[in-house]
């Protein structure tokens, strides 16, 4: 009888966002809201779940960086070695001896050539998993299922995200035809916050992953009505069965309404420190010999 593989999906965690996943320990009273602590039971209950799994893929933007745009205000916690080891106590938490972890790059802005360090890399090597570059392909050992795993872009906008991942799936099988090499046959993509799923007519899979990120306001810019999918995408394969589902938490009422009045004072501590900070610059200039 052949052994279910487990594959656990994770991504765009944020550790570090005071609308991202944290453990309650690294956590300052004042920063605390209501969000981080529902998120955080909703990680120890998905731990618990799927805990050890053969494979984790870890999709990017897994810490927020130092929020060079907004001076860090939306920030739990701007130092970014803060931000790997807490992002690595929380990962521990889910994987097993055995677990092979694979990663990638998520955006610019929360860890690559943006924040001067790329904080993927360094949380995922501090697992001890393979770092892959923005994208890359492998075989799950023992099975026929080949997967290809990117952080995603912003191409799906905010209604497009079928279009996308079909777009997606469309590029891979061209370029595995001029390379002659066997395509894909799932592809994971990030970045968008949201769960999609699709199968095209050969039956290659393109999965959207979620989240673990409340509605920033950067996010609620572009529409206030998109609600995040929190959680994650498993794929379990058994023999020729593949099975790919999502682990999805919906945000309850009571979070939501705990962060609309958060989200306004977060806006208006985003104008105050800016001004501060502001005026810090002005003061620094001021003093230099010219």
């Amino acid at each position: 009888m052949s052994k279910k593989i487990k594959i656990v999906v994770v991504g765009d965690t944020h550790v570090g966002s005071i609308y991202g996943l944290a453990h309650p320990s690294a956590v300052a009273q004042h920063r605390n809201n209501a969000f981080l602590q529902w998120v955080f039971e909703c990680w120890t209950d998905f731990c618990r779940k799927h805990e050890n799994p053969e494979y984790l893929v870890l999709m990017g933007d897994l810490a927020d960086g130092s929020q060079v745009m907004t001076l860090g205000v939306d920030a739990l916690f701007t130092d970014t070695d803060e931000q790997v080891n807490v992002a690595e106590f929380l990962f521990r938490m889910l994987i097993g001896k055995e677990t092979k972890i694979f990663g990638v790059n998520g955006s610019g802005y929360h860890g690559g050539e943006r924040q001067g360090t790329n904080i993927d890399r360094r949380i995922i090597e501090a697992l001890n998993g393979e770092y892959k570059g923005n994208i890359f392909e492998f075989e799950v050992s023992g099975t026929n299922e080949k997967i290809q795993v990117a952080h995603g872009g912003a191409g799906s906008a905010i209604v497009g995200l079928h279009a996308y991942i079909l777009r997606e799936i469309l590029l891979s099988k061209s370029d595995a035809q001029k390379r002659k090499a066997q395509g894909a046959t799932i592809l994971l993509r990030g970045h968008q916050h949201r769960m999609f799923m699709v199968q095209d007519d050969a039956g290659v899979y393109g999965v959207l992953n979620g989240c673990w990120q409340y509605t920033t306001p950067f996010m609620a810019k572009k529409s206030a009505n998109v609600s995040p999918s929190i959680g994650a995408t498993i794929i379990e394969i058994e023999g020729k069965t593949t099975k790919i589902y999502r682990e999805e938490y919906p945000i309850p009422e009571y979070v939501r309404q705990a962060m609309t009045g958060h989200e306004v004072l977060s806006l208006k501590r985003i104008r105050e420190e800016k001004k501060k900070n502001l005026q810090v610059l002005k003061d620094t200039l001021k003093g230099r010999k010219l």
